[in-house]
């Protein structure tokens, strides 16, 4: 029984743009969930300094802390809900173009 390549490289083909998608969601999932674990423990020091040292509006580290987590989601671009000139120079979706590119070279 001989397996015919081009008909093999075809299908392959076909699939590649899925199965790079479904690998891009499950790195971004990684990525959002080890920021949310970080984001967790800082935000909770952030909020007790905070309250030691009686700092409140939108420079007190509490609201930095957001900042950063607001630019992370759109760093991460989880569920592709941003469009890419709104999501600043470096991206989860940029390093991983440049690591295609790269292997494809």
């Amino acid at each position: 029984m001989d397996i015919d390549t081009t008909k093999v490289n075809e299908k392959m083909e076909e699939l590649w743009p899925q199965f790079r998608r479904l690998l891009l969601l499950q790195v971004k999932l990684y990525i959002d969930a080890f920021r949310d674990i970080l984001l967790s423990a800082v935000s909770l020091g952030a909020f007790l300094i905070d309250v030691v040292q009686r700092n409140t509006g939108p420079d007190c580290y509490f609201e930095q802390v957001l900042k950063f987590g607001r630019k992370t989601e759109r760093a991460i671009n989880l569920f592709n809900q941003y469009d890419p000139e709104y999501q600043g120079p470096n991206t989860v979706d940029g390093v991983i173009n440049d690591l295609e590119d790269r292997f494809k070279s």
